[in-house]
């Protein structure tokens, strides 16, 4: 884990949007927060309230800016962009990269046995001879569009083939189908659930909730009701267009109270949409991704003997990501959705319907 000094990364969290501080302020009871964090959370609050020790305000308390703090969160932030690079640069004998060079291995390993299976069975696909070619020969027109015909054929068949393997996986996964409801008890105030509980949008406003012992009291999350010991499981979340949320699991022992860091040495296994800053997984220190779509109904897989958990682009048919991980106890579907001023669109966990399955031959 990244550190400055005596401080661990989480320490310059902030505990309102779960990064690293953006202009850090200081509010008179101690506690600190990026400055459109607290601004947003107080203007859609009926209460000028920390929301840390929940200590309240007769008005809007005076901010100050926090210069200390400001540099030491550049400083994180500098880390975790050279730890990025390093990992884009490791050579394979680097041990602080060995995992990450074995997946890329792996990739390629792949693209190289399909490139080769493609060859192997679509010849005319591999070497097509180019208009250039065409154009410097005296082949007859007739012979010149059959050939063209052709190619395109075997490119329609090879396109076909391969969007069927990249779609073989997530079919399989799709079988493990699981209903997840969530668990009222754990959600934030912040947020509010559906009658079924099968939907959550941040409201944009404080709840009067009790003040269950499970209950997130200041990061705006929620658990699934379901929680897994064993087996394969898989459900699928409608993210939509929304710019700010992570999903995934958690153990089920997380901190529910005060600070939280959503990372896998924090037990949180997930994906996130950072406004501004693009996806990323929840590893220690974060993992930055580079999606080709843009997902608007991601699938989460979990295989909790194999420690296993994938995310998927529905509708693109495509693997996000995979952790590997080693479950000592149970865990439970993860979700966090943040807004700064205003109500949400909602985040939906939606059925796995068999429209949602490529019909297998």
């Amino acid at each position: 884990m990244a550190a400055t000094g005596n401080l661990s990364e989480e320490q310059v969290h902030c505990s309102i949007c779960l990064d690293v501080f953006t202009n850090p302020v200081s509010i008179p009871c101690g506690h600190n927060f990026c400055q459109n964090c607290i601004l947003g959370y107080w203007k859609t609050s009926p209460l000028f309230q920390c929301p840390m020790c929940k200590k309240s305000f007769h008005k809007r308390p005076d901010i100050s800016v926090n210069t200390v703090l400001r540099e030491i969160a550049e400083q994180f932030k500098q880390i975790r962009v050279k730890s990025v690079e390093e990992k884009a640069s490791a050579k394979p004998g680097d041990g602080t990269a060995k995992k990450w060079t074995m997946e890329r291995r792996k990739k390629e390993d792949e693209e190289r046995l399909l490139e080769e299976d493609k060859k192997q069975h679509f010849p005319a696909l591999s070497t097509p001879p180019s208009v250039k070619d065409w154009s410097e020969t005296s082949v007859p027109t007739d012979t010149c569009v059959g050939m063209i015909r052709r190619t395109v054929c075997n490119l329609e068949a090879t396109l076909t083939e391969m969007i069927d393997k990249l779609s073989e996986k997530i079919t399989k996964v799709q079988k493990y189908s699981v209903y997840v409801t969530l668990d009222p008890d754990t959600a934030n105030p912040w947020l509010q659930l559906s009658q079924d509980r099968r939907q959550v949008r941040h409201l944009g406003a404080w709840q009067d909730l009790p003040d269950h012992p499970d209950r997130f009291d200041t990061v705006v999350i929620v658990l699934g009701r379901e929680g897994f010991t064993s087996g394969r499981h898989y459900w699928e979340v409608q993210v939509g267009d929304k710019d700010d949320w992570y999903i995934g699991v958690a153990r089920s022992s997380v901190n529910r109270k005060g600070r939280i860091s959503v990372s896998t040495s924090q037990g949180y296994w997930a994906l996130a949409l950072k406004k501004g800053q693009g996806y990323r997984v929840s590893t220690a220190p974060p993992l930055q991704l580079s999606l080709e779509s843009k997902p608007k109904r991601v699938g989460v897989y979990v295989d909790f003997e194999e420690g296993q958990v994938s995310f998927y682009d529905v509708k693109a048919r495509t693997h996000i990501y995979t952790f590997e991980a080693t479950f000592t106890e149970r865990i439970q579907p993860f979700f966090y959705l943040y807004c700064c001023d205003k109500a949400s669109e909602t985040m939906v966990i939606s059925p796995v319907s068999e429209k949602s399955l490529i019909k297998q031959s």
